[in-house]
């Protein structure tokens, strides 16, 4: 070996002051720990009252970090960093607890799920094998057997924590492509409403299908999957000599909120052997409602995606993957002799890389267990209603003035509607998205946008308990006011 044993000697030890900015055992590396921890929640605690946005430009927000050097030639402390970089954190931050933000799919969190952050970043637990995580392996492992059995799977059943919907939905498309091989590539479709998640004709292109693999199948009034158009669609692939690799529903589409039929889908699939996936990242959330059963058919299916930061109120990210027969993540198994010698050494442990795409894997789990607990089944209902309930007065509030247009009536918590315009409907979208940046930037409500049937719309997305029908009312005269100020601007330009 070639080693400078002189330069080692000669290297300078390690300033106590810098090591105790590492959590370790010691006392004084805790005593920082818990003052780090200390500033950093009393800053989050001064900060959630007020606007839900500062109102900075993103030239002004690019300018405060332009000053900033980003590696200073001697460390600031952590109370100076919190100031430099904290407090602007927060202040430019958008207020998700915030009752009038609700412009998308992004919700407030529990506080049982932040106090389990804590626990997660300082234990910085790695999934990828038991010895690196023993408890959180379980407690995911815990969690995802209660989840199949709340979905209705069978005891076959099994699952892996996902950064969110979209990996879940791309892992589930190539579990299901593996059973044809390069088959699928070459000739395989996967059918699915033409109001599906985005993702889904992404993973299509990731994991390599043709450019026309993704066949979108007709919704009706109400935005679900028509069953016939999905027959029909089936009918024509067959025909075609094509492959069905996977049929997948929504359950909780990103604009209506529409629940596809899912048993009358699994009938399909079921006679055709077709892997059916259902994208509940959405409306996976009414499992821990009064309301699961609108899910019904959800049990049917190969692969579900759900999405813990959504109806659940989680801080990101938080989502899972959930296959009816553990069997089907053989694909995914993979042998690397320093990672996962479990069957040699630890026989009994899970070996939960081998249910994933990831290999370093949080331990999000925890935080949904502690979440659960902390506010029990009564509390997760109480919360998921109401803002079912939110949703359901503020299409009312909406039907209720004579400047909007409701696009269809909710179906789980977004409000779709239409600002009509004298000056008519290409004016109405351009006063839409005017009206949404402006209100925006005035710090009064976060609102999204959509096209829906060719026109622009507003989206009120109430996932926060507290955006309640008086803040919806309040949202809804600010978005008349000022649609109104910028028709009269152009009505005079």
């Amino acid at each position: 070996m070639n080693v400078n044993v002189a330069a080692l000697k000669a290297a300078p030890a390690i300033d106590p002051d810098y090591a105790d900015q590492i959590l370790g055992p010691n006392t004084a590396s805790r005593r920082a720990f818990r003052e780090a921890m200390l500033q950093a929640v009393d800053l989050v605690a001064d900060g959630t009252a007020g606007s839900l946005y500062s109102g900075t430009s993103v030239q002004g927000l690019r300018a405060l970090l332009d000053d900033l050097d980003p590696l200073p030639e001697v460390g600031t402390g952590i109370a100076a960093a919190l100031a430099d970089i904290g407090r602007p954190a927060l202040e430019h931050a958008l207020a998700v607890g915030h009752p009038a933000v609700v412009a998308h799919l992004h919700c407030a969190v529990a506080v049982p799920a932040l106090a389990a952050e804590v626990l997660i970043s300082a234990t910085n637990q790695s999934l990828d094998s038991w010895d690196q995580s023993p408890f959180a392996t379980l407690v995911e492992e815990r969690v995802l057997t209660w989840m199949t059995q709340l979905a209705g799977l069978p005891v076959s059943a099994s699952g892996s924590f996902t950064s969110g919907g979209s990996q879940s939905n791309m892992t589930a498309l190539y579990l299901a492509a593996a059973r044809f091989g390069a088959q699928a590539r070459r000739s395989g479709v996967i059918l699915t409403s033409e109001q599906s998640h985005f993702s889904i004709c992404k993973s299509a292109a990731i994991l390599g299908f043709a450019d026309d693999a993704v066949i979108a199948i007709a919704t009706d009034a109400e935005g679900q999957m028509s069953v016939s158009a999905l027959e029909a669609g089936l009918q024509r692939v067959l025909g075609e000599g094509r492959v069905p690799v996977a049929v997948v529903a929504t359950a909780g589409t990103t604009d209506l909120g529409a629940i596809d039929p899912l048993s009358e889908i699994a009938d399909l699939a079921a006679a055709r052997d077709i892997w059916m996936h259902v994208d509940a990242a959405y409306g996976g959330g009414l499992l821990f409602s009064r309301h699961r059963g609108r899910l019904a058919g959800l049990e049917r299916a190969h692969s579900i995606a759900l999405d813990f930061h959504k109806m659940l109120f989680q801080p990101i990210s938080c989502g899972a993957l959930l296959l009816a027969d553990r069997a089907y993540f053989a694909p995914l198994a993979s042998k690397a002799d320093y990672l996962n010698p479990e069957d040699a050494v630890f026989a009994d442990a899970p070996n939960l890389v081998e249910r994933s795409m990831q290999t370093t894997r949080r331990a999000d789990a925890l935080k949904v267990l502690m979440t659960m607990r902390a506010v029990g089944r009564d509390g997760l209902d109480a919360l998921i209603c109401q803002t079912l309930e939110n949703t359901r007065a503020a299409a009312e509030a909406v039907e209720a003035c004579d400047y909007l247009r409701l696009a269809r009536p909710p179906s789980l918590s977004t409000v779709l509607f239409r600002y009509v315009s004298a000056g008519g409907p290409d004016l109405a979208d351009e006063i839409t998205l005017k009206t949404r940046a402006a209100l925006f930037h005035a710090g009064i409500a976060a609102l999204a946008t959509t096209v829906f049937d060719g026109r622009v719309h507003f989206k009120l997305t109430l996932l926060n308990p507290r955006s309640t029908p008086d803040v919806v009312h309040r949202v809804l005269d600010a978005i008349g006011e000022t649609a109104r100020e910028l028709e009269t601007h152009h009505a005079r330009a």
